[in-house]
């Protein structure tokens, strides 16, 4: 009884601390803080042990997150088994853990990571274009995709990302990027009532390239909705609003992992917020449509790397 009571206090600490403990929830920086160190003190041969036991830590302990991969993964596989799903979101859990490790890593000791490219014609276009928007989700190593862009193409690259829980974690992984990029990553974050609207419409018309994580809706923010998988589902609408008025194209992008630092790039043709004489809201509907159809597409084919640590299907 004892060891459940503590089990379940931990948990409720973990994913809802106080301020003062915050730090130590599973978003919260200490975790972030104790990677960089063991990566930076920890013989490499320590490291898939380490990956593994960590895994089942917030496997457990991290409650929310896997009751939203187990739901999600019910519907994206319907008929399955729950213990199937447990094991899907037991995978997923691992492939995280290596994900954000490598990216640590990378930021470390620039260690070389070797990439293969799926449409290159998309993404030479998207490097050459002035002023676009790269429309990703959160799959796969996202933020090493966003430096590996910079350095290729030697431009700048603006990052939209949902603001975090934590004060500390965010000024972390601004730094973590900023040191991964090279200086070539600029990160923001999307909030209800803030005018980064404003700032990327200047910054698309200036020709920046502005990346936006399209998977997940913030509140307070626009949405449209569109069939994914079967179901009526949310996606937020301003990255298309933002190239219609911008007049600019949208190209998803993805980056998965396949194997120990190897990574495949995946870029489809660019999507178009513009089609003659339709109304601002048909334009944006069609858009989205198009969106939920190559995101179904890719995560289908990923589903292990889709890090949707929320609910994204209503029951």
């Amino acid at each position: 009884m004892f060891q459940r009571a503590g089990a379940k206090q931990f948990t409720i600490l973990m994913t809802n601390p106080s301020s003062s403990l915050r730090r130590f929830a599973v978003r919260g920086v200490f975790w972030r803080l104790c990677l960089d160190w063991a990566l930076a003190n920890f013989p490499f041969y320590f490291l898939p042990f380490s990956i593994w036991f960590c895994t089942l830590f917030f496997f457990f302990f991290a409650a929310p997150a896997r009751r939203a991969l187990v739901a999600n993964f019910s519907v994206i596989f319907p008929g399955s088994s729950l213990f199937a799903n447990y094991l899907r979101t037991w995978r997923t859990m691992y492939n995280y853990a290596w994900t954000i490790t490598e990216g640590t890593h990378f930021k470390l000791t620039k260690t070389h990571f070797s990439y293969e490219i799926e449409g290159t014609p998309a993404l030479e276009r998207l490097g050459a274009a002035r002023g676009a928007i790269g429309l990703t989700a959160h799959l796969g190593n996202y933020d090493l995709g966003a430096a590996l862009f910079a350095e290729k193409f030697h431009r700048e690259i603006r990052m939209v990302r949902a603001p975090e829980s934590d004060q500390q974690t965010a000024e972390h992984l601004d730094q973590s990027l900023e040191q991964t990029g090279a200086g070539g990553v600029r990160v923001d974050y999307n909030t209800a009532g803030n005018l980064l609207s404003f700032d990327l419409l200047h910054a698309l018309r200036q020709g920046e390239i502005v990346s936006i994580q399209g998977d997940r809706v913030i509140d307070g923010l626009a949405r449209s909705t569109a069939r994914f998988f079967g179901r009526e589902v949310s996606f937020p609408a301003g990255p298309f609003i933002l190239a219609r008025v911008a007049r600019c194209e949208i190209f998803p992008l993805f980056i998965a992992r396949t194997g120990y630092r190897k990574y495949k790039i995946i870029v489809r043709e660019p999507i178009s917020c513009e089609h003659g004489d339709a109304a601002r809201d048909e334009d944006i509907a069609s858009a989205v449509r198009q969106w939920s159809a190559l995101l179904e597409e890719v995560i289908a084919r990923h589903w292990g790397q889709w890090y949707a640590f929320v609910p994204m299907f209503k029951k």
